[in-house]
């Protein structure tokens, strides 16, 4: 006999058998208790989550010879039928490959006969999305008013594709992706029964390769048997197969990029690339690791994972601060969406390597995330009302033994009031600061988009000036077609527009940062005067954002009110600047941000 894969030989039978969806399972089943079964169904979720299988399970439940009964019995004739697919009365229709009008009408015809051998007929339309309008339209009136012996379930993995007519038709079942301790569980059933060793950090591995879908874990698994040659399933053999990367690697390659060690990252990355591992697959790897070590530092862990028990990953973790991973975040996901539109896909990769090894970055976000805590450290100083009024001096000291030394007065409660919005606090102290000798590099000052910027444009924008700017955006993508930039623009989405200013939303908020670069901005006028639009100024917004402030706009407005203030919500996009150097040193000019220059003077240790 011809050998069957494992998600084929262990695909479930029963309610019972399925992994996860417990609340699709015991809705189903209370509507066959209940006799209250929907004349049809959409199942829609993640690939390998189960709906095909649910389908099935649930005409074997419908058909049974016991049935309709909560659980088929997997023993008469016509539940061993369903499962080895010989019962004429459940038709399992491909959408892909039959997703004409005259294929739907064939099966409309079929529709009216009466089952031959159970209650029910159960068609299973398989990808509907794939259908073509006028197959939808076809099947419309069907859908809507069937026979009573017949129940349509359409599973889709893309369920936005479907028309507003069919989904209003069918009762809806959003599948979830199965969590990994599921995933673990059930592999660990088929690992046994099929006598398979395997390590557990394999095992882990190819539960966290799955992402979430049971038939990718089962095959990955069969893929393992397949190549591994040693008496037991390892780490690397899975490895090897899924392309992913060790996060051994992974710590090597970023403790390289701390150390500033840019030959050894290369040579770790060429290794790396060497194995078969793709540069797409290997900075997605590195951005999922780093999201890791985020949560990991907040005490925000959503599942356990076998790395961070591992003190290479602890030490690592102590090592990387929060700004420093936010910047090799931004690089890595640029990176990445610049793969999208090359060629060159190994050339990003290693470009993203060396910009993270750029020592200049580094310290620029070690010395963001240090001023940040000293205005913290100092807000905090001035609201403690247990502070020793004796004593006029306060000292905070570094790790490091300092070189220099900053003798700062608080800023007054005004600016205090101004700055972190708290309520006024007790008289001005006098705080030494020591901190540890910093790099002289110019750092950068973020600012970013407000409501408030935002507001300034949709207070005065129109529908007709929309409408001209979307013709514009249309003639500009035409005819720079070649240029990345301004077809990203011409991609995005106009939802407000004036005389002389637009609102753009992007999917992407690494897209939005750079097409608000100050050098963009100047391309785009130039280009803009063309049309003889004069471009002032323009915002890019991620439209998760913007939806936010849609929703928010649309809740205040009213005719007595065109203008409202809106939540005052974080948007997280740059600001555009004109490239200027701030400053000699970097701690003096942050620091005379954060305080009064009169409050403010240099002691020389």
């Amino acid at each position: 006999m011809a050998y069957i894969a494992l998600y084929r030989a262990y695909r479930p039978q029963k309610f019972s058998d399925v992994v996860g969806q417990e609340h699709i399972i015991k809705t189903l089943q209370h509507a066959i208790e209940m006799n209250k079964v929907a004349h049809a169904y959409l199942f829609c979720g993640p690939r390998g989550t189960g709906k095909t299988t649910l389908a099935k399970i649930m005409a074997k439940a419908m058909n049974c010879i016991n049935g309709p009964i909560k659980e088929p019995c997997c023993e008469c004739e016509i539940c061993k039928g369903i499962a080895k697919g010989t019962i004429s009365d459940v038709i399992e229709i491909d959408a892909a490959s039959n997703n004409g009008a005259d294929d739907i009408r064939a099966l409309r015809d079929t529709v009216k006969f009466l089952p031959a051998q159970g209650k029910y007929k159960v068609y299973i339309i398989d990808e509907v999305h794939m259908l073509s309008n006028a197959a939808f339209n076809a099947l419309l009136k069907t859908l809507e008013e069937p026979p009573k012996h017949v129940i349509f379930i359409l599973a889709t993995t893309e369920p936005y594709k479907l028309p507003n007519t069919i989904l209003s038709r069918c009762q809806r079942f959003d599948f979830q992706s199965i969590s990994l301790e599921n995933l673990n569980k059930r592999l660990h059933i088929v690992t046994n029964e099929e006598n398979i060793k395997i390590s557990e950090d394999a095992l882990n591995q190819i539960a966290q390769s799955a992402e979430g879908g049971m038939r990718d874990a089962l095959s990955l698994l069969d893929q393992c048997v397949s190549y591994s040659t040693n008496e037991e399933i390892s780490l690397d053999d899975v490895l090897a197969v899924s392309g992913n990367i060790s996060y051994y690697r992974i710590i090597d390659i970023l403790n390289a990029c701390i150390s500033d060690n840019q030959t050894e990252a290369i040579v770790l990355l060429d290794k790396t690339l060497k194995e078969g591992k793709e540069a797409p697959r290997i900075a997605n790897d590195i951005i999922l690791f780093l999201r890791d070590v985020l949560l990991f530092k907040n005490n925000a862990i959503i599942e356990e994972k076998l790395m961070f028990t591992n003190q290479s990953f602890i030490n690592l973790c102590n090592l990387l601060n929060k700004n420093l991973i936010y910047s090799w975040l931004n690089i890595l996901n640029d990176s990445l969406n610049q793969m999208k539109f090359s060629t060159q896909k190994r050339a990003f990769l290693e470009l993203a390597i060396i910009k993270m090894n750029d020592n200049k970055l580094n310290e620029n976000a070690n010395l963001l995330d240090r001023i940040e805590s000293l205005e913290n450290t100092i807000v905090l100083l001035t609201k403690n009302k247990g502070m020793n009024n004796n004593s006029n001096n306060i000292s905070i000291n570094n790790h490091n033994n300092s070189k220099s030394q900053y003798q700062i007065n608080l800023p007054t409660d005004d600016a205090i009031n101004k700055l972190k919005n708290t309520p006024k606090s007790e008289p001005t102290k006098e705080i030494e600061v020591n901190v540890n000798n910093i790099s002289t590099n110019n750092i950068e000052n973020l600012d970013y988009i407000t409501i408030r910027d935002v507001e300034k444009i949709l207070y005065d924008a129109s529908k007709a000036k929309k409408e001209r700017l979307n013709e514009i955006f249309k003639e500009i993508g035409e005819k720079y077609i070649n240029i990345f930039v301004v077809q990203l623009l011409c991609r995005g989405h106009i939802v407000a527009a004036t005389s002389n200013s637009f609102i753009v939303t992007m999917q992407d908020q690494s897209f939005c940062n750079r097409v608000m670069q100050y050098e963009n901005y100047i391309k785009f006028k130039e280009i803009f005067s063309e049309y003889d639009y004069p471009l002032d100024d323009y915002i890019c917004l991620p439209e998760a954002i913007w939806n936010r402030i849609a929703l928010d706009y649309k809740m205040k407005y009213t005719v007595s009110n065109p203008k409202p203030v809106l939540e005052n919500i974080s948007i997280g996009v740059l600001k555009r600047k004109i490239p200027s150097n701030i400053g000699n040193d970097p701690i003096v000019s942050s620091v005379k941000e954060l305080f009064s220059e009169e409050n403010l003077k240099i002691v020389e240790e």
